[in-house]
Formats: C-alpha cells, sequence, structure tokens
C-alpha cells in the first residue's frame, strides 16, 4: 500500500495577508505552487491513500463563513485529484484551533466536520487501520482519548494500526501519553505540525513499564533523507514516529516536501520524501530579471528621443 502524507499546506488566507493587488497574486503563486507540485507526486506515486496531516488552511480557525467557503473550494480545486482515491483529512491548530490564545470551539470543530470528515475515528482501507485521535500537546486527555479508543475496538480488525495526528506524540510527556498508546497498540505514528522532516523512535514505548521517569525515545534528523528510511512495524513494543515537513513555500523553512510510505502486508515499511524545488530562489531571479528589464526600458525611452532628432548639417 502507498500512501502519501500531505503536511501543513496552510493556504494562505485574507485576513493576514497584504491588500490588493499584491495579496491575489500571492494567493494564486502559493495555491499554484501546491496545486503543480501535488499533481507531479500523485502521478509519481499513484497512491492508495492519501493523509492530509492537519493545517490544512492559514486562517480556518478565524475565518468568516465565506472565507471558509473560499478556503474549502480552494482546496478541493488545488488537490482535485484526491477525489479519485481514499483520502483522509485530520485537522490542525490553524483550522480548528487550539494553540496558545487561539481558543477551540464547538463551533469551528463543528464547521471543519461539516466540510471534511470526523475529527475523531477509525477509517479502514486494505490492511491498514487509520486511528483518528486528534491529541493536542496543550491538554491532558488521556481519559478522553481512552473513551474514544474504547468506542471504536470493535472497529480495529485490520493487521496494522497507524495513529494519524496533527502534532506530535512522542514528545509529549509519558504521564499524557503512555496509558493512550499502550490501549490503542499503533504500529507507527504519523504526524506534521512542525513543518521539519524528523523521525522519533522508542525501542520500548510499548512495554509494560508504568515508571513515568522512564521514556527513552531520541529524535533522527531526517531533512536531507535521499532513499528509504526502513521501518518494522511488527516489533510490538517499539514504536516509532515519523513528523512529515511542510509542502508549502510559506513556512519559512528551507525544506519542502510530501512524505511517501509503502507498506507491505508482511509489516516491512518503507518511508521516503519527496523534496520540492525552492520557490523563493526562484522569485528573487524574476525579480532580478524584471528590475534589469525596466532598466533597460527606461534608458531606451530616454534615448530614444535623442535619437529620433535631425540635426542640420553646417
Amino acid at each position: 500500500m502507498v500512501v502519501l502524507l500531505v503536511s501543513d499546506p496552510q493556504l494562505i488566507g485574507i485576513q493576514d495577508e497584504v491588500g490588493f493587488p499584491l495579496g491575489p497574486i500571492i494567493r494564486w503563486d502559493a495555491d499554484s505552487y501546491l496545486r503543480k507540485t501535488f499533481s507531479r507526486v500523485y502521478h509519481h506515486t499513484a497512491p492508495d491513500v492519501i493523509v492530509f496531516l492537519g493545517d490544512i488552511m492559514d486562517e480556518g480557525s478565524k475565518a468568516t463563513e465565506s472565507e471558509y467557503q473560499s478556503y474549502v473550494h480552494r482546496f478541493n480545486s488545488i488537490f482535485y485529484e484526491k477525489s479519485y482515491v481514499k483520502t483522509i483529512v485530520i485537522p490542525g491548530d490553524n483550522d480548528v484551533g487550539g494553540e496558545g490564545g487561539d481558543v477551540r470551539t464547538v463551533y469551528k470543530v463543528s464547521r471543519f466536520e461539516k466540510h471534511f470528515e470526523n475529527m475523531t475515528g477509525v477509517i479502514t482501507h486494505g490492511f491498514i487501520d487509520f486511528l483518528k485521535l486528534d491529541i493536542i500537546m496543550m491538554r491532558d486527555q488521556v481519559l478522553e482519548k481512552q473513551k474514544i479508543i474504547s468506542d471504536v475496538a470493535t472497529q480495529l480488525k485490520s493487521t496494522f494500526r497507524i495513529i494519524v495526528n496533527h502534532e506530535s506524540m512522542i514528545t509529549k510527556p509519558k504521564s499524557s501519553i503512555y496509558s493512550i498508546l499502550r490501549m490503542a497498540q499503533p504500529n507507527i505514528l504519523l504526524t506534521g505540525h512542525w513543518h521539519l522532516s524528523q523521525m522519533f523512535g522508542c525501542d520500548t514505548c510499548l512495554s509494560d513499564d508504568e515508571d513515568m521517569t522512564n521514556w527513552p525515545y531520541y529524535q533522527r534528523d531526517i531533512s536531507k533523507v535521499d532513499g528509504y528510511v526502513d521501518i518494522d512495524l511488527t516489533n510490538l513494543i517499539a514504536l516509532s514516529e515519523i513528523m512529515v515537513p511542510t509542502c508549502s513555500y510559506r513556512m519559512g523553512v528551507p525544506n519542502m516536501g510530501y512524505g511517501v510510505a509503502v507498506i507491505n502486508k508482511t509489516g516491512k515499511m518503507k518511508y521516503t520524501v519527496l523534496w520540492l524545488p525552492a520557490r523563493y530562489t526562484l522569485l528573487y531571479i524574476y525579480l532580478m530579471m524584471l528590475a534589469v528589464v525596466a532598466v533597460i526600458l527606461i534608458v531606451h525611452l530616454i534615448l530614444s528621443p535623442a535619437r529620433s532628432r535631425k540635426w542640420p548639417y553646417r
């Protein structure tokens, strides 16, 4: 099974962007970048499943109803190939709030679920259960998430189980995540949020260890990954978390890309990132070329009257 992972596209909003005429141009260029790169990645990988790992919109949490409608329309237009395969969309803090002073409300949650899908639950495709728990860093949600797992337990029948979440999970304190992971028994975690390409591992995270001071996870920077990272999903006490980088050049990071996981029925998984071209470098080149052309035109306009003037012979 080929799983295409899209994290933090953060479609540019209206409220925090500059106005006319630059605003529409900036949104058009960022949307065009996402549309073209996603289309190429989609046709290159031919995915069985596409997972959007949150922060679909930059201003989804505070958008007016008309703005939100326009963002949903842009999302469906940019990533239109998603309609051809199984697609999972989970929210991020920019979509429904929940980070800092941006409070999450019932209205924001219901609006997201109306236009996309339920924020929690199980989606099964082939031999994999994709479990959505909506775990956020700033809240202790042990009992709440355990109830969700209990409610969907009868649906968890596939060979492998993947938790998809916007925020990192392994990096949370053990006291707020261990019992959730033990109950859910995932084979791997897929996250976003940081805009970076990282991997977290823990050789004993799912073992029977109630010592809350012992949480021996490690972090591996895979921002330069070239080729595939091999992961064994059959180890029942070890756990890995793959953090997928942003695919938007507007996030201020040098490396953007789409994650691709190739999983077979024996539990062998290969993961890589399809890196994207740097957009700002090209935009700077465009500006320099426009500046040169402008100078040439100005010089031409200045010299043209002098050249066309007729001088009498003496």
